[in-house]
């Protein structure tokens, strides 16, 4: 095991809302879970927008990451075409990975992923937002161990580089 977070971003084709619709979202969802089962790949947090997604992930192997990528883009941009009768749309841009450096890194990552869709207008609340982890650790750690988190390793300056 290389024993390395990775905190991945990927980005759809020109910023394009592809993922409009529950539809279109819980089918990221439902083929990034099969996957991360696939490749045990161990998962810390996730969030999917309409034009992005975010996950912060520990590979088996480091070196598994761009096979897992390929594969989750492949099966979704295929699910999502066929779901928009859109055959050969280019789906997704690229994806960009950055090796987490700490605790205070891993930990900001894992709030700006919980963040993300209230950075974005989607809602006022993480709690509200169907399509990421932050629910899981709202029912299993509650709601004062995340506004803890939160407070300690707020994600303010990360925002700054958000580009979507």
């Amino acid at each position: 095991m290389d024993a390395a977070w990775y905190f991945i971003t990927v980005s759809t084709y020109d910023k394009a809302r592809i993922l409009a619709t529950d539809e279109h979202l819980n089918l990221w969802v439902n083929t990034f879970k099969d996957l991360v089962i696939e490749y045990k790949l161990r998962l810390a947090a996730w969030v999917t927008l309409q034009n992005h997604v975010h996950f912060l992930g520990l590979p088996k192997h480091g070196h598994e990451i761009g096979n897992f990528m390929k594969r989750l883009n492949g099966r979704t941009s295929h699910g999502l075409n066929t779901l928009d009768s859109a055959r050969g749309r280019a789906v997704w841009y690229s994806y960009w990975d950055t090796c987490i450096r700490g605790e205070h890194d891993f930990w900001t990552r894992f709030n700006y992923i919980h963040y993300n869709p209230v950075k974005h207008g989607y809602v006022d609340k993480p709690e509200n937002w169907e399509f990421s982890s932050y629910r899981h650790y709202l029912r299993s750690d509650g709601n004062v161990w995340l506004a803890k988190c939160f407070d300690e390793f707020p994600v303010t300056k990360l925002f700054d580089d958000d580009e979507f």
